[in-house]
């Protein structure tokens, strides 16, 4: 049988190719990209239909995985049924976790604004410097 892809898909390939390139012509940038199209073998296992429907569907699924992965944990994103699921649903679930991340995110500054006023707090209130405090509490520990 021979692997035919579309159209629409090699221009999806080739423009994220593109992309990559052109950007890793900047100094200190680099960008992964997509195998080249006429990898027959490599395409025909990754997208069988070879239709940028299922490749889309492919990368939807991927995505959800790993924003999960990355908000909670691996072990509950291999929980899911992402084949099961509807775009819809798995583009709520990467909402989510996304949204979660971004709380996590926001908490863990705060925590840290915190942390740096009440340094700044206690080191006014013995009549030194930041430097001088950490060096201080840098020997007590």
């Amino acid at each position: 049988m021979t692997y035919v892809m579309e159209q629409k898909l090699v221009d999806v390939i080739n423009s994220q190719r593109a992309e990559a390139i052109e950007f890793s012509k900047k100094p200190g940038c680099w960008m992964g990209m997509y195998v080249e199209p006429s990898d027959i073998e490599y395409w025909s296992k990754r997208v069988p239909s070879g239709t940028l429907k299922e490749f889309n569907r492919m990368n939807l699924e991927e995505d959800a995985y790993y924003c999960i992965a990355e908000a909670y944990s691996k072990s509950y994103a291999r929980c899911f049924d992402f084949a099961s699921m509807t775009d819809a649903e798995l583009e709520s679930e990467i909402k989510n976790a996304c949204d979660s991340m971004d709380r996590e995110r926001k908490f863990e500054e705060e925590l840290e604004l915190q942390k740096r006023k009440e340094e700044e707090e206690l080191a006014k209130s013995l009549g030194v410097d930041i430097d001088t405090l950490n060096r201080w509490m840098k020997e007590a520990a």
